[in-house]
């Protein structure tokens, strides 16, 4: 698609310089992001009460289904080159290493999005900064030359599915316990004003 060729030229070469290198080579690791992410999740498991529990459970959850069903099963299905394994783009510029073969759709951008989903259903405000981290993340998976746009949109929008999927069947199936956690409910209107 020229569309994503032009996205992704503008992102790995006409912005690039030696800063965003490193901003996203950072944000898109996220080997360094474990450790600082289990204490949150540990602090939610710990203080978050039966709220942040629900969320962690159905966030795990999402995670869980949106990796293997990707790795596994719509990368081999589409059969989509990462652009830095694509010759025909000599000019791409690999910055931290290519990936698996495939890159359609995007695991990073979809788990992301996923979480979001699922942590802005429990904490409204999450919203405000999970969005944007998952939005610099996406970005950075193309700056980095290991997506193209189109796949970290379709991963983006995989996740978003599925984080809103897993959020209606837990509620579904257990509206006593869950529904009143959620942004939005009658019950938890003013919780959602404080966080």
């Amino acid at each position: 698609m020229p569309g994503d060729i032009a996205i992704l030229k503008f992102f790995n070469v006409t912005i690039a310089s030696p800063l965003l290198d490193r901003f996203f080579i950072y944000i898109c690791d996220f080997g360094i992001w474990i450790w600082p992410l289990m204490i949150v999740i540990l602090a939610i498991l710990w203080k978050g009460e039966a709220r942040g529990r629900w969320m962690v459970l159905l966030a795990v959850l999402a995670v869980a289904f949106i990796d293997p069903a990707i790795y596994r099963i719509l990368k081999p299905l589409a059969g989509r080159l990462r652009p830095c394994h694509e010759i025909t783009l000599e000019w791409i510029r690999l910055i931290d290493g290519c990936g698996g073969k495939y890159g359609f759709p995007s695991s990073h951008a979809a788990n992301l999005f996923g979480i979001a989903v699922i942590a802005g259903g429990f904490y409204k405000r999450t919203r405000y900064y999970l969005y944007p981290v998952a939005i610099l993340v996406a970005i950075g998976r193309v700056y980095l030359g290991v997506h193209y746009p189109s796949d970290v949109v379709a991963g983006g929008l995989f996740g978003a599915a599925t984080g809103f999927a897993v959020l209606y069947v837990g509620k579904k199936l257990f509206p006593a316990r869950l529904g009143k956690h959620f942004t939005g409910s009658a019950k938890n209107g003013e919780e959602d004003n404080k966080g």
